[in-house]
């Protein structure tokens, strides 16, 4: 809902001021995931020193930033390569009570967009430098070996990303499952 929130009666009968309407709307967090592959058809992953599980790049939407913005950044940041990002393939709800999460982080859940990095070659793939620090490594991976090397979630979401680019389409996910359009028979 992009509308402003609503002034005086509502439906019901009573009032809503704009503090009473900003406080009902649920808080999330907001991230960004990018699916690049190979030649072969193979996805890369990120081995990163904050967990024991592979990712795909990406990361938080800073303040005033668009999640395309915020996909460009987390690339630039994290393998050193400048990469316009404008498709969509998946918009994943991640809920609060995802394991995993310390408890001090008060996990509110998250609305992760991916967006698709495109399939590089070999001069694009020579030029990745991983961020220092943080990203130990990046391989390129075959996807039926994702859900042994990524968070059940992640698996889930970048193999319905990788679908949805084959199908020229994009997917809504609940918990890296999706809900349209209807998935494919298994």
């Amino acid at each position: 809902m992009t509308s402003p929130p609503p002034s005086g009666p509502n439906p019901h009968g009573t009032a809503t001021t704009a503090a009473a309407y900003g406080a009902s709307r649920a808080t999330l967090w907001t991230g960004v995931s990018v699916l690049i592959t190979d030649t072969a058809g193979r996805i890369l992953l990120q081995r990163v020193t904050y967990r024991s599980t592979r990712l795909l790049p990406g990361g938080g939407v800073d303040t005033k930033e668009a999640p395309t913005e915020a996909a460009a950044r987390e690339v630039l940041e994290e393998l050193g390569v400048l990469l316009p990002i404008s498709r969509t393939l998946a918009v994943d709800w991640v809920p609060s009570t995802t394991p995993g999460f310390d408890p001090a982080t008060r996990f509110p859940g998250e609305i992760i967009y991916v967006f698709d990095g495109g399939t590089w070659n070999s001069e694009q793939i020579a030029a990745i430098r991983p961020r220092q620090g943080e990203i130990e490594g990046v391989d390129f991976v075959d996807p039926a070996d994702l859900p042994a090397l990524m968070a059940p979630g992640n698996a889930r979401r970048a193999l319905a990303a990788l679908h949805a680019r084959a199908t020229d389409g994009a997917v809504t996910l609940e918990d890296g499952r999706p809900i349209t359009p209807t998935p494919p028979a298994s």
